[in-house]
């Protein structure tokens, strides 16, 4: 699946990121490219990270979350 359709990034990669240490979606983006241009997948990525969490709530998941960017 993909998870970032503007950079074309997969569901693997960001894993593989998260997996690699990224806790943040900043640390994703840096990771592997996903959530680094229009930001509908923020969502996305810090609900991964979150899955990865040894700790029952996810802090910082509102933290992470970046409204979608106004076109009018």
């Amino acid at each position: 699946m993909v998870v970032c359709l503007c950079q074309g990034v997969s569901e693997k990669h960001v894993r593989r990121a998260i997996a690699d240490g990224a806790s943040t979606r900043r640390e994703v983006t840096r990771a592997c490219g996903a959530g680094g241009a229009c930001g509908g997948c923020h969502l996305t990525i810090a609900e991964m990270i979150c899955e990865g969490s040894d700790q029952p709530s996810c802090p910082g998941r509102s933290a992470e979350v970046v409204e979608a960017p106004s076109f009018a």
